[in-house]
């Protein structure tokens, strides 16, 4: 019985399919199919399969994750810098303010 499956292709790595393909006068399905066969069977013989390269859609991932991270880095950095301004700011605020008559002019006084 015949099972479905699917998975993510690179655009790069579809358009060569689509080249075998055409090439060979098949359809993308039994291109497919053609290739999986032709790779198990090099598999079986013992020969050594090619490096395995990075997908661009596996880098893209990738990056993503990393960015994420960085994302998440970036909002705890502003978290503690609005936590350290607001300390800053109620430090100040909450300084020790001078005796009234020591910080006014004296003509301030004598306009009330």
């Amino acid at each position: 019985m015949a099972m479905r499956c699917s998975f993510a292709l690179d655009p790069d790595l579809m358009e060569q399919i689509d080249q075998f393909a055409r090439d060979h006068a098949y359809d993308r399905n039994e291109a497919i199919l053609e290739l999986i066969e032709a790779g198990l069977a090099c598999q079986k013989d013992g020969r050594t399969a090619p490096v395995r390269q990075q997908r661009s859609f596996e880098e893209l991932n990738r990056l993503l994750r990393e960015i994420e991270d960085v994302k998440a880095v970036l909002t705890e950095l502003r978290n503690e810098v609005r936590l350290v301004h607001h300390t800053i700011e109620t430090d100040w605020s909450n300084e020790a303010k001078g005796v009234p008559f020591q910080t006014k002019h004296p003509w301030e006084f004598w306009r009330k």
